[in-house]
């Protein structure tokens, strides 16, 4: 029996999408972390809960792929979950809503 294997073409693609978007993100947040006032002091603290509940919930994204027999699907729904984060942060930061 062959087993199912992610598509690689669709993760790069999507990867390299969300190096992009992250890195649009990392600068409106440097941008915001350089004015040092009190909502500079929330942003460095939101940036750091949100890269702690999005590396659990990318893992347990993955675990769960595993365990119900969908491994093959693990790394898009790891990925998955940092584009929803990053995008949701680029809309946060750019007051895009």
């Amino acid at each position: 029996m062959l087993s199912k294997m992610p598509n690689w073409t669709r993760l790069l693609t999507d990867s390299v999408k969300l190096g992009v978007s992250a890195n649009h993100v990392i600068a409106l947040r440097m941008a915001k972390l350089a004015h040092g006032d009190a909502a500079a002091h929330a942003e460095s603290k939101l940036m750091l809960d949100e890269k702690v509940r999005a590396a659990i919930d990318a893992n347990l994204e993955a675990a769960r792929s595993i365990m119900t027999g969908q491994a093959h699907l693990a790394p898009t729904r790891a990925l998955s979950v940092y584009q929803k984060r990053v995008h949701k942060n680029l809309s946060r930061l750019s007051n895009k809503r």
